[in-house]
């Protein structure tokens, strides 16, 4: 059974030959991989992708995401040394973030985009087509292409409902906004929601195998699951069909305590939810109980096991999850973001408990 078949069927809740295993990656694992300082990844996006390719080949995973590459004539991110720091510049010269060699950008203070309620229309919908004949999707085709059958790969088109409204407003103004402006509020989903499904229609088409939406925001550490059912889970809905109509397999990514509204992500209708974020307050046999006869489970193996831990604790604690979750609708993988400076050691554990499980 070739990795893409595993993952299809585990999102099936069918039989597979051993349980697939699907973390969730980031660039920072792609630059330590590389042998790369992050900062180069941040300044030169092609890395991203040569990032992922060395990850495939070194942890040997079923599956990883992807998001779409920056058009074919975009210039080089602007950047600005000063005292020894470097800045990231916007289109304007104005510094926006901190560069640092082995970390996220630090964002400077900025006024939200949506500083006001009427800049909503000028947040406009880039249609699909821009991002097929831009070459944003050119990348992406081209790791499809090379990896064929030995990757299930997903496009990320996340950012429905939540994070946008935090990004837009500000994470203050945000939660203000879902008190005192639902209409506002289902207006900027409405929006957000329209985006990503254009940036998941040119990854399908540059030929993905599945979708990854969802919204850190819109987590039960942040929200109520009644917040969660008002504004969140018709738009992930609406999301989910989109993709799949287009034949993609689609997961539902919402981090932290997400266990107060795992029953009405399952009722978005998408194939899997993830991360199953242990460390953030999710109970994963709650979880198979309440959900694991209606959408596949993906992830579940502690983030901080993962860097703290040994491997032989790695190991045991993803044979844990197997015989709890498994035999079918499991996809092994990192209760969230591998974390930068985890041994490789632990995470080769991880994947072998999976292949230990044919």
């Amino acid at each position: 059974m070739t990795s893409k078949e595993r993952v299809r069927r585990a999102m099936e809740l069918r039989p597979v030959d051993r349980i697939p295993v699907f973390p969730v990656v980031t660039a920072y694992l792609g630059s330590r991989v590389l042998g790369r300082p992050y900062k180069d990844m941040v300044l030169d996006p092609s890395l991203v992708f040569e990032g992922l390719r060395a990850i495939h080949k070194r942890f040997g995973f079923d599956g990883f995401e992807v998001g779409l590459g920056p058009a074919r004539d975009a210039p080089a991110p602007g950047v600005r040394v000063e005292d020894g720091v470097t800045y990231l510049l916007d289109h304007q010269g104005n510094p926006v973030a901190r560069l640092e060699d082995d970390d996220m950008p630090v964002a400077l203070n900025q006024i939200p985009l949506l500083a006001e309620k009427s800049d909503l229309n000028k947040i406009s919908i880039t249609p699909a087509s821009y991002y097929l004949d831009a070459g944003c999707a050119e990348p992406v085709e081209k790791l499809v292409n090379e990896l064929s059958e030995s990757a299930f790969i997903a496009g990320v088109a996340a950012g429905q409902t939540m994070n946008s409204l935090a990004a837009w407003r500000g994470s203050e103004q945000a939660m203000l906004d879902l008190a005192d402006d639902s209409k506002f509020v289902h207006e900027v989903m409405e929006r957000a929601t329209a985006i990503s499904v254009e940036v998941g229609k040119a990854l399908i088409q540059a030929g993905v195998d599945g979708i990854y939406i969802g919204d850190a925001w819109a987590s039960a550490s942040i929200i109520s699951p009644r917040v969660y059912e008002e504004f969140c889970l018709p738009y992930h809905r609406r999301a989910a069909q989109a993709f799949q109509e287009l034949g993609a397999k689609v997961y539902l990514h919402i981090c932290g305590n997400s266990g107060p509204i795992m029953e009405l992500m399952a009722e978005t209708g998408v194939d899997a939810i993830e991360p199953l974020d242990v460390d953030g307050g999710v109970n994963i046999q709650d979880a198979k109980v309440k959900i694991g006869n209606r959408v596949c489970l993906k992830g579940g193996v502690s983030t901080r096991l993962l860097l703290n831990g040994t491997p032989e604790e790695v190991y045991a604690e993803s044979k844990r999850i197997i015989e709890l979750l498994g035999p079918t609708g499991l996809i092994l993988g990192s209760a969230d973001d591998i974390p930068r400076d985890t041994p490789f050691a632990n995470i080769d554990a991880m994947v072998e408990a999976a292949k230990d499980s044919a």
